[in-house]
């Protein structure tokens, strides 16, 4: 209401030096500002202008929902994207994981300003809010602006999620043709719960062999047997099922040679104390440079908060990844990352045949 247009919105912050943004992933919205210390003020007033007092102007709803669709096309227009999405779809099925965040064309059109409005009123209510601050402010002073802010008490109770459970998916490979000349290729595997300890174990080994240009997938599968382009595992925590991935693109006729390395690699190194060691140490590097910037302490707060109910202060962290021992990622492993549990999604040129 104090900002009828996204010009004055966006100058509001601009103008003083501060930026504004926000992303949604499949669990959690998330709306940052970060601003000059002494323009917090300016800050904790546009957020509460934003959850609040949104307009959905009717005129404006058409014109946003075609640049969410043109966002659709270029997400498929990316092959590798494209066949992450189809792997989601593949390995969790109807779970509500399995959708894709932007949602369909056909959909994402269809919405309307009462689709908003019913969606805001049921979501947007103190009861679900989590206020992150970081930076120079005290704590009295941060308080002090969202009481003014946010006086009003919860009226619902927050929307709380029941945990859904994985239903077994019976087909475990999916092969979809496009208009390319490699195949891009995901093998997944579900992994746990993300407030559990083996999704921090699955996290460590995920790096131990995709830290970058010297770790095992990188030299063992491309730089020494050639077998791809580009190789990189990766983990994603959720609430119910996480997941861990290796992306492969390489050529077609090496792609069953590319997945047996990576398996390989998987199991040659879940053992590897001196690969953890060095593991540790990175990441314990990366934790000091993060906090450095306020809003990277603020994400990793944000993503705590969601999964395990809290936030962890900076030793918490640090004393966590040293406890951490090489018998913990063994024994995740063996249990997550077997070859028989993993999902294989491949992105295929139109004239690739399958051969036995």
């Amino acid at each position: 209401e104090s900002f009828p247009t996204q010009r004055l919105l966006g100058e509001y912050i601009e103008e003083v030096g501060g930026r504004l943004n926000a992303w949604t992933s499949k669990e959690m919205t998330f709306y940052y500002s970060q601003v000059p210390a002494n323009y917090a003020k300016r800050s904790v007033h546009l957020l509460s202008e934003q959850l609040k007092k949104s307009l959905f102007p009717e005129e404006k709803i058409p014109i946003e929902m075609k640049n969410i669709v043109q966002e659709i096309h270029r997400a498929h227009d990316n092959p590798q994207g494209l066949a992450n999405r189809l792997s989601d779809g593949l390995v969790y099925g109807n779970h509500p994981l399995g959708k894709d965040t932007l949602g369909l064309e056909e959909s994402v059109l269809a919405l309307t300003r009462n689709d908003f409005i019913a969606f805001k009123e049921r979501y947007y209510n103190p009861a679900n809010y989590v206020f992150i601050v970081a930076g120079n402010i005290t704590q009295e002073e941060a308080l002090g602006l969202f009481d003014e802010y946010f006086p009003e008490e919860a009226k619902q109770k927050p929307n709380t999620r029941i945990a859904q459970e994985l239903n077994p998916v019976a087909e475990r490979k999916l092969i979809q043709k496009k208009d390319i000349e490699q195949i891009h290729m995901f093998l997944s595997a579900t992994t746990g719960k993300a407030s559990g300890e083996d999704a921090k174990h699955i996290e460590f080994f995920t790096r131990m062999i995709s830290g970058g240009l010297s770790a095992p997938l990188f030299q063992e599968v491309r730089n020494r047997l050639g077998l791809c382009y580009e190789i990189w595992a990766d983990e994603t925590k959720w609430s119910d099922v996480g997941i861990f991935d290796i992306y492969i693109g390489t050529d077609p006729k090496r792609y069953r040679e590319a997945i047996s390395a990576s398996l390989r690699a998987i199991e040659n190194h879940k053992t590897d104390e001196t690969l953890l060691e060095k593991v540790k140490n990175m990441k314990m590097g990366r934790l000091s440079l993060r906090y450095e910037n306020t809003m990277n302490i603020i994400n990793i707060a944000a993503q705590d908060i969601a999964f395990t109910g809290k936030p962890k202060g900076y030793d918490q962290i640090i004393e966590e990844i040293q406890k951490i021992n090489i018998k913990n990622i063994e024994n995740a492993v063996n249990k997550y990352l077997k070859p028989e549990l993993f999902f294989t999604t491949m992105l295929v040129p139109r004239n690739f045949i399958e051969k036995n």
